[in-house]
């Protein structure tokens, strides 16, 4: 299939980009959780780097919910990005449903970077806190001691009782086989994963991971869905591609939210018109977009490490 004959498919189902800002931004239920999130969510990975200044995060995050958006993304190793967010979110925090991650493996450990997050994001309690990329072995080793009373699950299920954090959840970039262990254990409520119309052929969330999370009624939010940075951009960056991969992940039975981490207004605008447009692809458009999507898959390998 070529590029031409791709773009003239997706230019088939084309987002509207004149549509109103003043039309509602779809929501969604996250899964168990008694919340209506917006199918667009802020992640702000971008937006700590050293050479984002506070304005523009603040414009970022506050035009963003006014807009609807109600559904933002944060880690303590986005560099700087808590302590701006919490900067931006003034006025602004109950309005949306804020999530950070942990990445340790010992539950005192857990503990201390959930209270450090909380002092950066000037908030006493996260909506949820995931544990960061679990499918990493090196961060991981064994997931018997991760998902311990002792371990990081341990942590994250003291930091509720306390009241610290409201939800529990987990992360996966990669190895999707180690996530089931997890969500066998019941209390994971929320699950971000890979997910674009490439790397299904690469990690293949979609069929090895989605089932058991529609099952348990876990809110799936979608990461990567542009397919991560590359030189200019992102990978799928291009109009076609950019519309197609939005459509293809929030037309996912299971998939709450999807996640772009904006860099500038004028990006998150562009995200928030996908949205308002948002309609699933049609049949010969998923078939387009399979064909195209194995071809890329070829090409870019397993970026983020092992699949299996």
């Amino acid at each position: 299939m070529t590029r031409r004959s791709f773009a003239r498919s997706a230019a088939a189902g084309s987002l509207g980009v004149g549509l109103s800002q003043s039309a509602p931004l779809p929501t969604r239920r996250l899964g168990k959780i008694p919340f209506q999130a917006s199918i667009l969510g802020l992640g702000a990975q971008h937006l700590g780097n050293e050479d984002v200044p506070q304005a523009t995060v603040d414009q970022v995050v506050r035009e963003g919910i006014d807009q609807g958006i109600n559904y933002i993304d944060t880690a303590p190793t986005y560099r700087l990005s808590e302590e701006k967010v919490g900067i931006a979110l003034k006025g602004r925090r109950d309005r949306v449903f804020l999530v950070s991650k942990v990445q340790t493996l010992t539950k005192g450990d857990v503990l201390y970077q959930i209270r450090d997050s909380l002092r950066k994001l000037q908030t006493d309690h996260l909506d949820c806190v995931h544990i960061h990329n679990l499918s990493r072995d090196d961060r991981y080793p064994t997931l018997e001691l991760a998902l311990s009373d002792s371990g990081t699950l341990g942590g994250l299920r003291e930091a509720k009782k306390q009241g610290m954090i409201k939800h529990i959840g987990l992360t996966s970039h990669l190895r999707p086989a180690r996530v089931l262990p997890a969500l066998e254990t019941g209390e994971f409520e929320l699950l971000m994963c890979t997910l674009n119309f490439v790397e299904r052929y690469i990690y293949g969330f979609e069929e090895k991971v989605l089932p058991e999370a529609r099952k348990r009624q876990i809110g799936v939010i979608a990461m990567k869905v542009l397919g991560g940075p590359a030189p200019g951009g992102a990978r799928l960056a291009s109009p076609a591609d950019y519309e197609t991969t939005l459509r293809y992940v929030w037309g996912l039975a299971g998939v709450s939210v999807a996640i772009i981490g904006f860099r500038t207004p004028a990006e998150m605008r562009q995200g928030l018109a996908a949205a308002r447009a948002f309609r699933p692809l049609e049949p010969q458009q998923l078939s387009d977009a399979a064909a195209r999507g194995k071809q890329m898959a070829a090409a870019w390998g397993p970026l983020r490490g092992p699949a299996v």
